[in-house]
């Protein structure tokens, strides 16, 4: 879909998480976003990965969205938010990585082994698309678009595909954590 705004109806529809209607009302919208953080000054890499957050962002709040009508200026309130939350976190600054010392007692190479196994037990709970586009993009280092080849997706459907794997990772790394 190249219109914009978007039609009303189909925002109506977007609303009932109707997957066609969704994914045609982000893909529109999703270009228009790295766009805009692009003229903020948030470079190309993070632009893209800020624009998946948004999308996904928009699409869990989509069914609070009163009137259909107000979808454009929901829509930018949503980025000019996310975008003043990123600012404030580069202000912030992130705290320096510091190089993980190889394990050199026997308690920590328990620690790092009983670590594996929590990711490898949180890797197993993930669909096999999931690990799929994680291997391709975290261990492979394939680009979106690399991996949207591959796959026969749009690099916008995999940037936030990859998000998503991401957070299911998280999530299930956190709930095999907390089992005795």
């Amino acid at each position: 879909m190249s219109t914009w705004p978007p039609p009303v109806d189909l925002v109506d529809l977007a609303k009932t998480h109707d997957p066609q209607a969704v994914g045609a009302l982000f893909s529109a919208g999703y270009p228009r976003l790295i766009g805009f953080y692009r003229v903020a000054g948030v470079p190309p890499a993070d632009a893209e990965d800020l624009a998946a957050d948004t999308v996904e962002a928009m699409v869990k709040s989509l069914p609070k969205l009163r009137a259909s009508i107000a979808f454009e200026a929901w829509f930018w309130a949503i980025a000019r938010t996310k975008l003043r939350s990123w600012i404030r976190r580069k202000q912030r600054g992130a705290p320096e990585a510091r190089p993980d010392p190889e394990p050199s007692t026997p308690e920590e190479q328990f620690e790092l082994a009983e670590e594996h196994g929590t990711i490898v037990t949180a890797l197993d709970t993930l669909s096999p698309r999931d690990r799929e586009l994680l291997w391709l993009r975290e261990v492979e280092g394939l680009s979106y678009e690399e991996i949207g080849g591959r796959i026969k997706a749009a690099a916008g459907t995999v940037r936030v595909a990859c998000h998503r794997a991401r957070q299911r990772l998280l999530d299930a790394y956190q709930q095999v954590e907390q089992q005795p």
